[in-house]
């Protein structure tokens, strides 16, 4: 008796297939972002008793760390891969951490359009500008997809997610 054959993979398939790259080891900058998302979200972290916890020195930390951290942090978050053209689906629950594909994160705080409608792939990712901040700085950097496809293969930290594909 033969087995069906399984389904394809779609593009609205968010499952990890062997050829998809693992999340790599995430630099320790990332905690500092998500004291920062935690407080958008009301709550407030001891980023140095956090730090010690986990022992977080140095970069390369494991998904499972990043994701124990925010759950100290009071937050319901999860990991997600998505392609830019899924982006829009984590619009209601920003801010939200990206992680590029050297380790490095930063928050994606909007996306322009802001809710893009479904199945619309949105035209910019708003992440919020750390570095020197003179007074003409803006608060938000505005990237292409072009752009952010540089650097990022995916890898997004949602908080309160429901709805959003895990990767």
């Amino acid at each position: 008796m033969d087995t069906p054959a399984p389904p394809p993979h779609t593009q609205h398939d968010q499952t990890p297939t062997p050829a998809e790259p693992a999340v790599p080891p995430v630099n320790g900058c990332f905690l500092d972002r998500l004291v920062l998302i935690a407080a958008d979200h009301g709550r407030v972290g001891d980023r140095d008793a956090l730090a010690r916890a986990h022992g977080i020195t140095g970069d390369g930390f494991s998904l499972s760390t990043v994701l124990a951290v925010a759950a100290d942090l009071g937050l319901n978050a999860r990991h997600a891969r998505m392609a830019w053209a899924n982006l829009g689906l984590v619009a209601a629950t920003l801010p939200a951490l990206l992680i590029f594909r050297d380790g490095a994160t930063a928050i994606l705080d909007a996306l322009e359009p802001a809710r893009p409608a479904p199945a619309q792939a949105p035209d910019l990712a708003r992440l919020r500008n750390e570095g020197e901040m003179s007074p003409d700085a803006p608060a938000l950097l505005d990237l292409p997809q072009a752009d952010l496809a540089l650097f990022w293969a995916g890898d997004v930290i949602v908080v309160d997610g429901e709805g959003v594909p895990s990767g």
